[in-house]
């Protein structure tokens, strides 16, 4: 134990760490354009004080935007990427508002803005230098409304964290609603809307019907990324209703969360089954850990969850026996070429890294047209693509290494930061259970974006940077408590 506390990796991720005595922490806490904006907001509160100081509006404003923020959550499985961005853009309207005219309000900063605010500064570097300026622009315009989202999230969770359980409960319920339509499609038997499988040499029992729910554009791969990112909040929320003992509310939430995963399974999508298997791992590890360090005197719980495991492990080998389809199809994921969806993704990486090696410090520019007009000078012969297949490949191609360099110092620090209140003993159970249900919900989103295209979409940046802000807002909370090398 005393070796690996010495270790050369654990002092790397020490130093990766943010905390408040971080030296970068305290610069971006004090540095002068976070004061200069910070005074501006006085300014403007000072100046129109007496004309909302009876203002129902301003008065009701954070429920308001707490209310926009929900029928954004909504409106991911049915509303186009316009309607999606315009929702977007009142949520931080209002948030802006909020802003500028309630008193006493200003702008603060957390250990995430670090990393996030390099990446996003690294991104614009990479539209500057692009050779494909006003596409680039384009794509940089989508990166800041999906960050938008972030700001606007933090902002209304980091006073009141517990607002956090009703925005995953929005998600929620209509990732609920969604799975149901996507069984409802399973047994209905829908047509493929495209060539969504490899259907060549092989038995027609084995031909999957892969269902696509409502979310645009039909692809059962964004569904699957839809319904992997909000299975963790679901369950997340059916724990801590759980350990609450509001029974109706857990029970609703164990409902939802079971015909999820039943979705997942049905849509087909052999990413979205390395993220379940991932993110089932994750569950079971960090559950263990938690039943083991809060409640060591409770035996019979102990029992409980070796049990379930047991009987999780054997359900999932007895589903994967009784369906032909389902064993093809996971299977295929080791075909490599023999597969031709496999094969097209190893030509789109090998010649997306030859564009990263050509442009590997500060990219081509970000943006899937950026990508698709450069992606032309490097594909093979019938392998076009509009991506990279792979979050880390494509944000390295776009935006270079540094870029990836922050992005993935973001995904560290949210381990580094949930594990630490995981192990911590000073924070409550409900915290702990939320902080784990979104740290399983970016793991889920990785795995699944190692492989495909989709993390890009907007309906999972949205639900990507919800789970970044309530570990970011819960984190901030418990900021006394925390700190990777007070563990």
């Amino acid at each position: 134990m005393t070796y690996f506390k010495d270790s050369y990796f654990l002092k790397v991720l020490s130093r990766l760490d943010i905390n408040e005595n971080s030296f970068l922490f305290k610069k971006l806490q004090t540095c002068f354009l976070l004061n200069f904006l910070n005074k501006i907001l006085t300014f403007f509160q000072n100046l129109f004080e007496k004309y909302v100081n009876n203002s129902i509006f301003i008065n009701k404003i954070e429920g308001i935007i707490l209310f926009f923020i929900a029928l954004l959550l909504i409106s991911l499985t049915f509303a186009s990427t316009g309607i999606i961005g315009m929702l977007i853009g009142a949520c931080f309207l209002l948030f802006a508002l909020k802003l500028f005219l309630k008193k006493g309000e200003a702008l603060s900063v957390n250990a995430f803005d670090i990393p996030i605010f390099l990446y996003i500064l690294i991104i614009a570097l990479s539209v500057a230098f692009s050779s494909l300026l006003m596409p680039a622009v384009k794509g940089f315009a989508k990166v800041i409304v999906y960050f938008s989202c972030y700001i606007v999230f933090f902002n209304i969770l980091k006073d009141k964290p517990v607002r956090a359980y009703y925005l995953l409960a929005a998600l929620a319920i209509t990732a609920f609603s969604e799975s149901v339509a996507a069984i409802y499609q399973n047994f209905i038997g829908v047509e493929s809307l495209a060539t969504w499988q490899d259907t060549s040499n092989i038995n027609p029992e084995q031909i999957m019907t892969r269902v696509y729910g409502t979310l645009k554009p039909f692809n059962p791969n964004l569904l699957a990324g839809y319904l992997i990112a909000a299975l963790s909040s679901t369950a997340g929320l059916f724990f801590i209703y759980a350990s609450l003992k509001k029974v109706r509310l857990s029970l609703l939430f164990l409902i939802a969360s079971v015909s999820i995963a039943l979705a997942i399974v049905f849509t087909g999508s052999r990413g979205a089954y390395m993220a379940l298997g991932a993110i089932t791992t994750a569950f079971v590890l960090i559950s263990g850990h938690i039943i083991w360090q809060d409640f060591k005197e409770k035996l019979w719980l102990k029992k409980l969850w070796l049990y379930l495991v047991i009987v999780g492990v054997f359900s999932f080998i007895a589903l994967i026996l009784c369906s032909p389809a389902l064993q093809h199809r996971i299977l295929s994921i080791f075909a490599f070429r023999e597969d031709s969806s496999n094969s097209f993704r190893l030509n789109v990486y090998i010649s997306s890294f030859k564009m990263f090696m050509d442009n590997w410090f500060i990219g081509i520019g970000p943006g899937n047209e950026v990508f698709r007009l450069i992606y032309g000078l490097y594909m093979k012969t019938s392998y076009d693509a509009l991506a990279a297949y792979n979050i880390f490949l494509e944000i390295a191609v776009e935006s270079g290494i540094i870029a990836l360099f922050a992005f993935s110092w973001l995904i560290l620090l949210v381990f580094i930061k949930s594990i630490a209140v995981i192990i911590s003993k000073d924070v409550v159970l409900q915290t702990k259970i939320l902080v784990s249900s979104c740290l399983i919900g970016v793991i889920g989103l990785m795995t699944h974006g190692f492989v495909d295209t989709i993390f890009f979409r907007p309906q999972l940046q949205v639900i990507f940077w919800l789970l970044i802000a309530v570990l970011a807002a819960n984190i901030t909370k418990e900021r006394n408590k925390l700190g990777y090398t007070n563990h």
